[in-house]
């Protein structure tokens, strides 16, 4: 019984682990509540859960919102183009089905649909990227465009986790209102840690010949 409550008991280091990462969750759904702040919230997201993927304790409420601050400027502006990308794929979708039809439908749909998926693999990485690593904004974007190219199947499963939530809506919507609870509670930080652990390899590779390997700023 006493060994049940040992800080180095791996049950209780993943209640430990789970917990902070609900209490991540919460704080990236309530400063995210604004939308414009969508892009700060997530880049301080990020930050905390490499934190956690590489065992580096620094306080997660103090350390989210130092990254939201210190991000702020660079994130909101990436998520701004991103939002702007999104609302003109909607407005194309919308344009197609209200004035074309048959195969030109199609072929516009696909083309809409190859755009989207660029933009999602794109910003799998611009985000970690952008926390990990000091950058001007272009140069961030060019880097997350070529890693979503040369790490394809890795990149794949990242826009999978990502676009998730809106998968499931899409497949089936009684299904996406069933696990609404665990987006509420734990889904976007536990999605966020485990897109982290997939990108190890990725940031090791970066990093490979480095004697400093920076989480963070």
């Amino acid at each position: 019984m006493k060994n049940l409550f040992n800080l180095d008991n791996p049950f209780i280091q993943f209640l430990s682990r789970v917990f902070d990462l609900m209490m991540l969750n919460a704080l990236f759904i309530i400063c995210s509540l604004p939308v414009v702040t969508l892009g700060a919230s997530l880049s301080a997201l990020q930050r905390v859960v490499q934190d956690i993927a590489y065992d580096v304790d620094n306080g997660i409420i103090k350390s989210f919102f130092r990254a939201f601050g210190q991000n702020f400027k660079q994130a909101t502006a990436a998520w701004l183009i991103l939002l702007v990308v999104i609302v003109s794929l909607v407005c194309d979708v919308l344009l197609v089905m209200g004035y074309f039809s048959g195969t030109l439908r199609k072929v516009l749909y696909v083309l809409i649909a190859g755009l989207a998926i660029l933009a999602a693999s794109a910003a799998a990485y611009l985000f970690p990227l952008l926390t990990r690593y000091e950058n001007t904004l272009k140069q961030h974007v060019y880097n997350a465009l070529i890693l979503s190219v040369i790490k394809l199947p890795r990149t794949l499963l990242l826009v999978v986790m990502e676009l998730l939530p809106l998968i499931l809506f899409l497949v089936s919507v009684p299904v996406f209102v069933q696990t609404l609870i665990f987006w509420v509670t734990v889904g976007f930080g536990f999605m966020t840690y485990l897109q982290t652990i997939v990108l190890k390899p990725v940031f090791a590779q970066l990093e490979k010949g480095s004697d400093k390997v920076t989480v963070g700023k």
